[in-house]
């Protein structure tokens, strides 16, 4: 497995969605998605900011550092020429398993099964051929079957169930979770 560290943040398209270095213009988005309830309820430690400012400061700062730093690739995502209409990730990076951890979300008026699985398609793809990874992990919560489907769809393919994994940004309740995985070859 490559270092993130020692590799530029790339742009990826597959000629209509793209994943690309998140800009400080991008914090329009991010404060929306901090704020979204579905992102809140079915992703873990979303903290909304509390205003245009802070998303700018939290893009300018952190995403930077965790890359420098190789502990997260994050990435925006792009339909087209307009703006970022969500997030894609890789986190929880394992060198000595050569593994790590992907998810994605959408804005409410992005979510397709078009855009979800380009760039979730596009984060794996960094994954498999930017760093080298074997494998990839998803997580989804039970009651999330969309993210499910978007996974599948790609080639992720049920790997367990992870009773009460991770607790609700929004509501604190703690969801039982999917666990799937992603190897190269798999990848549709």
């Amino acid at each position: 497995m490559r270092l993130l560290s020692t590799l530029p943040v790339p742009t990826l398209t597959d000629g209509q969605v793209s994943i690309r270095r998140p800009e400080v213009d991008d914090a329009a988005t991010v404060l929306a998605g901090s704020r979204d309830p579905l992102v809140r309820e079915f992703m873990q430690g979303v903290i909304p900011h509390r205003d245009m400012a802070e998303a700018r400061r939290w893009l300018a700062e952190v995403p930077g550092a965790l890359w420098a730093r190789g502990r997260a690739a994050y990435f925006s995502v792009v339909v087209g020429d307009g703006p970022s209409v969500g997030w894609a990730e890789l986190v929880d990076l394992r060198p000595a398993e050569g593994a790590a951890e992907a998810s994605i979300w959408l804005l409410p008026e992005a979510r397709s099964l078009k855009v979800a699985s380009s760039a979730l398609r596009l984060i794996c793809r960094f994954g498999f051929e930017g760093l080298g990874l074997c494998h990839i992990d998803a997580y989804a919560a039970r009651d999330n079957m969309p993210v499910q489907v978007v996974g599948a769809y790609i080639g992720f393919r049920r790997a367990g169930y992870r009773p009460g994994l991770f607790r609700s940004s929004r509501t604190q309740t703690l969801h039982d979770a999917v666990h799937a995985t992603l190897q190269p070859q798999d990848l549709c």
